[in-house]
């Protein structure tokens, strides 16, 4: 299997990713991290009459919050963003991740993370001692994801 047309096997890079938000510019922004795409089902449990068993059936589906981080490259649309929600303007917006072959070019998969919104917003940690590129984290919160490609 694998992309036997670029001399590959089923190999997949977790640092060949892009990342793309509904009206918001990412092309001068560095994402090095995009966490906690996770889905999951709660478990219903339940009984057929006299039966001594329990029964479980997999119920509600559910997403995690989801954290991207990037340098800080003097833009601030994250923050203000952020900013909206803080003042009561719910916008919210689609995030689209995609997994890369080491082209960067050939998307092997792309998940969709719909109707977002930033519960949170980090500003970078600040130290004197370091030589580390300032790094600002954003966490979405949303209604659920789906899958292409």
């Amino acid at each position: 299997m694998g992309a036997p047309q670029y001399g590959l096997d089923n190999y997949i890079g977790a640092f060949n990713f892009k990342v793309a938000i509904d009206e918001i510019e990412v092309e001068n922004s560095k994402f090095i991290s995009v966490s906690g795409v996770v889905s999951s089902s709660e478990t219903m449990e339940f009984m057929h009459g006299d039966d001594r068993y329990v029964m479980k059936q997999p119920g509600r589906a559910s997403f995690e919050d989801i954290e991207l981080k990037r340098i800080y490259q003097q833009v601030d649309a994250f923050y203000e963003w952020r900013v909206q929600i803080e003042n009561g303007n719910i916008q919210r917006k689609n995030v689209t991740i995609s997994l890369m072959l080491p082209d960067m070019s050939t998307v092997v998969r792309t998940m969709t993370i719909m109707d977002c919104y930033p519960s949170k917003w980090e500003l970078p940690p600040m130290d004197a001692s370091s030589s580390e590129a300032a790094v600002e984290t954003i966490t979405l919160t949303c209604s659920h994801v789906t899958q292409g490609v």
